[in-house]
């Protein structure tokens, strides 16, 4: 079932109340700061804003041929170079 597509009761194609379909308003996240912060902005269906991840940040200087590399491969490479290095921690504990 689709998440944005409304629950109806079976087989009498009336939208169910969420009391009918055990959904509590309370178990909602809280809307707190972090919330606002990690949230993506959108004005008019159009990406404003990508919210800031809960992770800490380093600024690691790399040689150029190897960001070089990555980067060819096209859009997300900062991803695909994280990726890479947890691979390799995993595969090399020892040499860390």
């Amino acid at each position: 079932m689709s998440a944005n597509k409304p629950v109806s009761a079976p087989d009498s194609g009336r939208t169910m109340s969420p009391d009918e379909i055990g959904w509590d308003p309370d178990d909602a996240p809280e809307l707190d700061e972090r919330w606002f912060a990690e949230a993506e902005l959108r004005r008019n269906g159009t990406l404003i804003r990508r919210g800031q991840l809960a992770r800490e940040t380093e600024q690691v200087p790399l040689p150029a041929d190897v960001v070089a590399r990555f980067r060819a491969r096209g859009a997300g490479w900062q991803g695909r170079i994280e990726a890479a290095l947890k691979e390799w921690l995993a595969e090399h504990p020892e040499r860390v």
